[in-house]
């Protein structure tokens, strides 16, 4: 008898350490638990609500740490924006017409409209900008005179950060790069940056292939009336420099979309074997259809041999206005026109992975009749 109450004494001495040795191990999970909380505080609390930026202009600029709300300085950054994140957009520069919205997204195109702050407008509405509240205004393309001191005076103004990102035929890539690495999107940057440079590498090594003298004679005529030009050497005129000879030589050429306005007599006496036409970007027609009639255009070799063709214009001109991402586009689209024996992809098959690519649209035959109605060579 007094061996079982013994044992019975251990028995609840043992259960007695082992509730307690439970107790405190319990406890120093929680403990545990309580720390780990406050480190992952402490580290949320560390994280920086800032960053310096560095902007193609070499202006350091402070930014928050993540990017959600942004605004386009104008038609080349929307152009550009629409294609990496358009979800970030808190407003246009220039307003999405319907045709344009069949590709860009009719979500977008209700989001208001802000003006830009260079071209010939110059309509940048900076109290709408400040009360869409954008963490950042982004500015993409060439780099202007005393932009620096622009983008610095307007950043005050509104109190909102402003950055440069410079872009040109052959730095589409690394403007992706740098865009990504200001929003975020480094994936999606790295997909549109592998692109540009994948078709400006195949451009300029066809190109290089083509001697100065087996170049077509090209010109490239905007707006209604056919006698305004895009001249050699304009920012507009890239991809027509690069691709052709472009023949529009004048005294200084304009960085405006409605390019240097020119003579038939000047145009006759170039006498172009191939000629362009487009749109002016002031929402004006262009001359292709009147030219094929037109019994003065009819003495011009381009106008005799049927060489002469219209630049699709939808979402963009494939060309410029704005020269922006869509000349990457284009710089595939012209050689293929010029030059078809030189590549083993058509002119169709670069618009479709260009469309999915960018716009995350699926062309079908029937855009594709529509958009190159007039811009391939009649078979």
């Amino acid at each position: 008898m007094e061996m079982t109450k013994k044992r019975g004494i251990g028995f609840a001495i043992a259960a007695t350490a082992m509730a307690l040795a439970l107790a405190f191990s319990l406890a120093g999970c929680s403990g545990g638990q309580k720390e780990s909380s406050d480190q992952k505080s402490d580290a949320q609390a560390e994280a920086p609500a800032t960053r310096t930026f560095t902007d193609s202009l070499g202006r350091e600029v402070e930014l928050p740490a993540q990017i959600d709300r942004v605004a386009a300085s104008g038609p080349l950054a929307q152009n550009v924006l629409l294609t990496i994140a358009p979800e970030k957009m808190v407003g246009l520069a220039t307003k999405i017409a319907d045709d344009q919205a069949k590709y860009l997204g009719s979500e977008y195109a209700s989001l208001d409209v802000f003006g830009q702050i260079y071209g010939s407008k110059g309509d940048f509405n900076k109290e709408a900008v400040a009360a869409a509240d954008p963490q950042v205004v982004i500015d993409v393309g060439e780099a202007k005179d005393g932009m620096k001191d622009d983008l610095d005076t307007l950043q005050d103004q509104i109190g909102i950060p402003i950055v440069h990102i410079a872009s040109s035929l052959d730095s589409y890539d690394k403007a992706y790069t740098m865009l990504g690495e200001l929003l975020g999107t480094t994936d999606r940057a790295k997909e549109l940056a592998d692109y540009c440079k994948k078709a400006y590498d195949e451009t300029t090594s066809v190109m290089a292939s083509i001697p100065e003298s087996e170049r077509a004679n090209v010109l490239y005529c905007v707006g209604d009336s056919g006698l305004n030009i895009i001249a050699k050497g304009a920012y507009q005129g890239g991809v027509v420099d690069m691709c052709a000879n472009n023949i529009g030589v004048v005294e200084k050429a304009t960085g405006s979309g409605t390019g240097n306005e020119v003579s038939f007599e000047q145009i006759a006496n170039w006498n172009p074997g191939v000629i362009l036409f487009a749109t002016n970007g002031k929402d004006a027609g262009d001359f292709y259809d009147a030219a094929g009639t037109d019994p003065t255009w009819a003495s011009l070799e381009a106008i005799q041999s049927g060489s002469y063709y219209q630049v699709p214009k939808t979402p963009y001109n494939w060309l410029s206005s704005p020269p922006s991402v869509n000349q990457v586009l284009g710089m595939q689209w012209l050689p293929r026109v010029l030059y078809p024996g030189k590549f083993s992809t058509s002119v169709t098959d670069v618009a479709k992975d260009y469309y999915k690519t960018f716009y995350g649209y699926d062309l079908t035959d029937a855009d594709i009749a529509e958009l190159m109605a007039h811009a391939v060579p009649s078979k």
